[in-house]
């Protein structure tokens, strides 16, 4: 194992010396698509969905947790402010969603988690949501979907300075920080984002007897998050980009509310480091990213002697070459290596206790091809890949799309695909219960849309609605196997399906006024098909049936006012769908000024959440806050 290392490196080493026999730069090929996420280029059968600019500005001051909360149909676990969020997909859990970063996966290999409530939306200029993002583009793990965070430098010369402050209820302060600077063939930008908060916010404790109000204890959070990227761009060696990610959190666990007390405390401590060379010669394009992330995450709480250190490494080699070798298509070959390692332990003062100790090698390839038939008004897509785990090959990996433009502004578009994601480490080798036998999860999905837009005079309006249909085999479960013991199992098999609709429209009544207006709708039906057991068709725990979201902006001037609303459906908490959550919806509004001078400008706004007070949880027993303010102000800078 001690190879796979030097693997590694020797592929960093070779991967860009193939570009090294020409180094004529080709004006015709775009920059952009140099820079273009391969999910972007060879697949255009599944949905894209992007947070609404002005509604992302107004969460910049927040975790990227409650941005997707509440523009997009994904489900967000959360567990409390500034405590783990993760996501649900189309009747999936968490681990089949694939997180990227610029295309590079943040999953951790452990647990195959990424906590949202880690990640500022303060950092990423673009956010993705991408509902039928395929295994054959991203790997194992996409098996729901997958959210790509992507973040650009101004291409504006000279010096940008972004600086935000906010505070809010319940002792929350959140600072951003921003400054980059492009000059000719250098561009630098640095980020830092960080959060306090008491989180010591009142609810209704429904357990006891009465159900008293109650102070949340022990919640306290600080975050702190630093992003700073160099890139330089040169006609003859292309483009290097150098990043650095650092995460750093120390948390507080709440009891749930049926705990008198708790003194759990978790720290996090998250590198990731990011090489990426980009270049065309003679109309291909070479792609070679490196990437390194190491994690480590303490996990205390004496009153049952847990001392738990988790630490991980992940290391992965990225290849891609993009070329043209039919007309009106595109091609493009891949290949990857990855190198994880977990060591989990339970550190106590009389002994130390091995919970996971292991490594994984990946090496991934991969072929698409996209091409465009005029005369039909119809693009084909399709895409293969190979995945080898531990010197064990898998299954080939297809999947075949094609969009049609039926007129200028309708257009229908779907996809089938082979899906699949690998058991996680902990799956395989936690100590005791780990199950080395497990097969991955794989089935197949498939999905279909019809979208119609129109753009015209002072009216914008889209309307899409997209019905998928998921079935998957080998389900990972864990399972009780003694009083003290669990260990996953493969079990039955899962069908998910549904409807998702999007609708969206822009009104500029006048030179000063404009409105828009958004509205979703998800409805999922995620069931286990295995007759054999007893939760036989019903719905998977923590999959609502329905979840919407909507909001309204009316912009004067310089003024603007965002109403917002979140609802989400009844969720069962117990596989035989006997205990449940009820439905619960939040609304939110955001008034904000903005206040120009010179070629600079400031932003200040305020903010009430849960403005009908409810009072709800995202998940049994841990409570969400009740009615709560923000109020903040964010300035930007240019300067020569």
């Amino acid at each position: 194992m001690k190879r796979a290392p030097l693997l590694s490196l020797l592929l960093s080493i070779s991967f860009p010396l193939v570009a090294q026999k020409d180094s004529v730069w080709t004006k015709d090929l775009k920059e952009v698509a140099v820079e273009a996420q391969r999910s972007q280029v060879f697949s255009v059968s599944h949905k894209v969905e992007l947070a609404d600019s002005f509604l992302k500005v107004q969460f910049n001051s927040s975790m990227l947790s409650s941005l997707l909360d509440a523009t997009s149909g994904l489900v967000i676990r959360n567990y409390g402010p500034g405590i783990l969020a993760t996501s649900s997909f189309r009747g999936g859990n968490a681990q089949q969603t694939a997180i990227t970063w610029n295309g590079l996966s943040l999953n951790s290999p452990v647990n195959g988690l990424c906590d949202f409530n880690l990640i500022p939306s303060f950092f990423f200029n673009t956010v993705e949501v991408l509902p039928g993002l395929t295994n054959t583009l991203q790997g194992s793990g996409a098996l729901s979907g997958g959210i790509n965070l992507a973040n650009s430098i101004s291409s504006k010369s000279g010096l940008t300075i972004e600086a935000l402050q906010s505070a809010g209820s319940f002792g929350t302060f959140n600072t951003g920080l921003s400054a980059q600077w492009h000059k000719n063939k250098w561009q630098h930008s640095s980020k830092v984002f960080g959060s306090i908060a008491q989180n010591n916010y009142p609810f209704i404790n429904y357990s006891e007897n009465g159900a008293p109000w109650q102070i949340l204890k022990n919640a306290e959070i600080k975050t702190l998050s630093a992003l700073h990227e160099t890139s330089f761009r040169h006609l003859k060696i292309g483009t290097v980009k150098l990043s650095y990610w650092g995460s750093f959190a120390q948390r507080q666990i709440p009891p749930t509310m049926l705990m008198s007390s708790s003194d759990a405390l978790q720290i996090d401590h998250i590198h990731r480091l990011k090489f990426q060379w980009d270049k065309s010669i003679k109309k291909v394009i070479f792609k070679f990213h490196s990437f390194l992330q190491k994690d480590y995450l303490k996990y205390n709480e004496s009153a049952i002697d847990i001392n738990s250190i988790s630490k991980s490494f992940i290391f992965t080699n990225d290849f891609e070459s993009r070329f043209k070798l039919v007309k009106n298509g595109k091609s493009g070959f891949g290949a990857t290596h990855t190198y994880a390692e977990a060591h989990i332990a339970n550190i106590l003062p009389n002994e130390t206790i091995t919970l996971n100790n292991s490594t994984r090698n990946l090496v991934a390839f991969w072929f698409s091809h996209i091409q465009k038939i005029p005369k039909l008004k119809t693009t084909l897509s399709a895409s293969v890949r190979k995945e080898i785990i531990n010197a064990k090959a898998l299954p080939y990996i297809p999947a075949l799309g094609f969009k049609t433009k039926l007129s200028e502004n309708f257009e229908i578009y779907g996809q089938s695909a082979y899906v699949f994601r690998f058991p996680t480490l902990n799956d395989l080798y936690w100590i005791p219960g780990g199950n080395d036998s497990l097969k991955p999860e794989k089935g197949w999905a498939h999905e279909l849309s019809a979208e119609f837009h129109q753009n015209k005079n002072k009216l914008f309006y889209s309307v899409s609605i997209t019905g998928f249909m998921r079935n998957i085999t080998n389900w990972i479960q864990w399972q009780p196997v003694s009083s003290q013991v669990w260990s996953p199992v493969n079990i039955g098999r899962v069908k998910s399906s549904g409807l998702e609709f999007r609708s969206n429209l822009g009104i500029n009544f006048t030179k000063k006024t404009r409105g828009r207006i958004g509205f979703s709708f998800d409805y999922t039906q995620s069931q286990n098909l295995e007759t054999k057991q007893a939760n036989f068709k019903k719905q998977l725990i923590y999959i609502p049936f329905i979840k919407s979201t909507g909001f309204a902006t009316l912009i004067y001037g310089t003024t603007g006012f965002t109403i917002q609303g979140i609802v989400v459906g009844k969720r069962y908490t117990s596989s035989d769908n006997m205990d449940s959550l009820p439905l619960y919806g939040v609304l939110n509004f955001t008034l904000s000024k903005t206040i120009p001078f010179k070629k600079h400008s400031a932003n200040v706004y305020g903010k009430l959440n849960n403005l009908l007070n409810k009072s709800y949880q995202a998940i049994i027993w841990r409570p969400m806050p009740g009615i709560n303010f923000e109020f903040g102000i964010s300035l930007s800078l240019i300067g020569h």
